[in-house]
């Protein structure tokens, strides 16, 4: 009797509370799956070392690997000192201004580990944080553990048939899939690109997830962790922060939960700052955020709806009409709403365009109901398994070709001039990293200059071709510089644009400087050379 008074009866809140819990054999088969995704992203590393061109070293990179040298440049950056961000793959001084601080900041602890082994090993840790996440959030919406499974295969490998049909003509209208045309739409593809990614959709299921449980028992932790992943999703893509909060808001209005609109206020109050300081960045120095790309090509709304995310698509229909999108469904169906008006309506879409990252999350969630139709409908049970496993692979086949993707992008060296660089420049750079500072600006051919920023201090003329204001009209007078200018004609170029250093990897290049009695031959290596400019 004793122990019955000191132990009193769970009360109803806590009874729904551990029931929306996660079993020890959840979590066992969380970490199975997980562990088998994040593994396939690991061999197309091991086989571009394995096929590394003679002459060559192997960057570390293969997925978007010119990407990865802006990352590893700021990790260095904050190494060095940076808190604000500075344009390094483009000659023009910028003022600092205030984003990628993930990387920035986080350099400042870890940049001495700079590198390939760093990237790595960030992009592991967010992708597990994803996955996690993602079944949590699949945890808090569904009860049955055969539907969070299927939820979580839903979301983390979903898709549509944009990989069988990149376009279709429909009448007078030409529609594209949003995932041939760039990239982000499936979690799959998240875990191999750059940390942030991952981290970004980590954060956010996560603030949805504190929101679900805020409908039952609400410990202030949790209230706070909720905040801290919406400020934290902010410093990474602002729009994605502004996404949730609206997702949040409006889900707590439709189900009348106070905690989650506790949420929603508190999440508004601490990003307000930061949007502000975007506003007013936008308005009075735009030109700070030129190397920025705050939308990409997402194809059109059909596309998006119907060629990237077919299966689901069809599943959420049948879920509607069955009445089954209810309840705290609103919530991913809102996040579906949300960034369609983002990514499509005009005006919006130039801001807050990249909100279609990780659309396969909200779209599997919401299909898991007509998934349960579906096989429920199946007359004969032993029927329904393959009808399970049939429609699964659909949805899953843009999601699977995602994590097998870089396989042959690394077999078949499809991104040759960043995953390889020479070993002439590369030896040439390490000896000129200590030489330079953040002021001096390097000229080289387009695309050799990747690797300028990440592995020296020093800027670039022209390098990636994002990262580089103008980069097309830039990489056209640098062929030119190296082809056709006279001598009285690069000496203008060369002080026009702040050139402290011309790189080259070419013989031929080489020969045609080394008569400029403006260039001094400071370095070579094999074929590579750097010439520092007379001052």
């Amino acid at each position: 009797m004793a122990l019955a008074r000191a132990l009193p009866l769970p009360q109803p809140q806590e009874v729904a509370l551990q029931q929306s819990g996660v079993s020890r054999a959840e979590w066992r088969w969380l970490y199975a799956v997980a562990g088998v995704i994040l593994s396939l992203t690991a061999f197309p590393l091991a086989i571009a070392q394995l096929v590394t061109p003679a002459g060559t070293v192997f960057s570390g990179y293969v997925v978007i690997a010119r990407d990865a040298f802006v990352y590893q440049q700021m990790w260095q950056a904050g190494w060095a000192g940076a808190w604000l961000f500075h344009p390094a793959f483009t000659s023009e001084t910028l003022p600092g201004v205030l984003i990628y601080p993930w990387y920035l900041w986080s350099g400042h602890l870890l940049g001495f580990l700079n590198g390939p082994a760093l990237y790595h090993a960030a992009r592991l840790l967010a992708a597990t944080a994803l996955l996690l996440a993602i079944y949590r959030l699949c945890a808090e919406l569904f009860t049955p553990v055969k539907l969070r499974r299927w939820a979580f295969v839903l979301a983390s490998l979903g898709g549509g048939i944009g990989l069988l049909v990149p376009s279709l003509d429909l009448g007078p209208l030409h529609v594209r899939a949003s995932e041939m045309a760039s990239p982000g739409t499936s979690a799959a593809e998240l875990v191999s690109m750059a940390p942030h990614l991952p981290a970004a959709l980590a954060l956010m299921c996560w603030a949805f997830t504190v929101a679900l449980r805020s409908r039952r028992l609400f410990a202030p932790i949790e209230l706070v962790s909720g905040v801290a992943a919406l400020v934290g999703l902010e410093l990474i893509y602002p729009q994605l922060a502004l996404l949730a909060l609206l997702v949040i808001a409006g889900w707590a209005i439709g189900r009348q939960a106070r905690g989650g609109m506790m949420l929603a206020v508190a999440g508004a109050v601490a990003c307000a700052p930061y949007f502000a300081y975007t506003a007013v960045l936008l308005r009075t120095a735009p030109q700070a955020l030129r190397v920025i790309r705050p939308s990409l090509d997402a194809g059109d709304p059909l596309g998006f709806i119907v060629l990237s995310h077919l299966v689901c698509t069809a599943l959420i229909l049948i879920a509607v009409r069955r009445g089954r999108l209810r309840s705290d469904l609103l919530l991913p169906a809102l996040w579906i709403v949300g960034m369609t008006t983002f990514v499509f309506v005009p005006g919006l879409s130039g801001i807050v365009g990249r909100s279609f990252m990780g659309s396969s999350i909200p779209f599997g969630l919401c299909a898991a109901p007509g998934l349960l139709v579906v096989v429920r409908g199946v007359v004969l049970r032993r029927r329904r398994g393959p009808v399970l496993v049939a429609v699964l692979a659909a949805s899953s086949l843009f999601g699977i070709f995602s994590l097998v993707q870089p396989l042959w992008i690394a077999g078949l060296r499809l991104d040759a001039r960043a995953e390889y660089e020479s070993v002439g420049e590369a030896g040439l750079l390490a000896w000129l990293a200590p030489q330079v500072t953040p002021a001096d600006v390097v000229l080289t051919r387009y695309l050799d200059g990747v690797f300028v920023p990440a592995e020296t201090q020093a800027r670039v003329f022209v390098g990636h071709p994002d990262q580089t204001i103008d980069a097309g009209n830039k990489a056209d007078q640098a062929t030119a510089f190296f082809t056709t200018l006279t001598v009285e004609q690069r000496i203008d170029f060369l002080r026009a644009n702040g050139i402290d250093y011309v790189l080259t990897t070419s013989p031929t290049d080489r020969a045609s400087l080394a008569a400029d009695p403006h260039l001094i031959d400071v370095q070579e290596k094999g074929p590579a050379t750097i010439f520092k400019v007379r001052s």
